[in-house]
């Protein structure tokens, strides 16, 4: 290890060098002033973390080397989402809110996809949720590959109406799926948080 590494763990700027953290997303810009990231740490389950699998988290901090504290943000709720789940793309902006999507791992350990609006100001607070899955693996680039069963998107991008969403299909392939950005968010408005 270099001598760097170290002072940071001394600083405590690394409190867990060793944490499987995963599916770390930083938001676009700062909000209030901070910086937000969410992410998934893979042993932060039991009773003492409030969740049964690995969850996503939020935290904010006043530069990028500071993430010292995190808040659950989601975790398993429903019937879909019976295993590990995290958050996929950098939030985007809207009116009603920052949304994201996220994944879960089923029962049939598919991996399937839903969304998220989080308050502007306060991304912490979960808005709303979608209920059920939008994308799950159905195609044969989805199903057949090192990983069965997949749908993990890894970016996205708008247009002023429509969201590209790239996405692993089985740990193989590279695909991309569409829809009307304005749709989706009208969508999530009418679900729970």
């Amino acid at each position: 290890m270099t001598q760097d590494f170290h002072t940071w763990i001394r600083a405590g700027w690394l409190t867990n060098p060793m944490l499987d953290d995963r599916d770390v997303i930083l938001f676009p810009e700062k909000v209030r002033g901070q910086y937000v990231m969410m992410h998934r740490p893979l042993e932060w389950t039991g009773p003492e973390y409030g969740t049964e699998h690995a969850a996503a988290w939020i935290s904010f901090a006043d530069d990028l080397m500071g993430f010292r504290t995190s808040r659950l943000l989601i975790r398993n709720k429903y019937e879909w989402e019976t295993a590990k789940l995290g958050i996929n793309i950098p939030p985007i902006k809207t009116p009603h809110g920052w949304l994201t999507l996220y994944h879960a791992l089923g029962r049939d350990k598919f991996y399937r996809i839903g969304a998220l609006l989080l308050d502007l100001n306060d991304p912490a607070r979960v808005l709303h949720r979608t209920p059920d899955w939008l994308l799950q693996p159905e195609e044969y680039y989805e199903i057949e590959g090192f990983y069965r069963g997949v749908c993990f998107p890894c970016g996205a991008w708008s247009s002023r109406r429509t969201l590209f969403v790239y996405y692993g299909g089985a740990d193989k392939y590279c695909a991309v799926a569409t829809c009307n950005l304005n749709e989706l968010v009208s969508h999530l408005l009418t679900c729970p948080d």
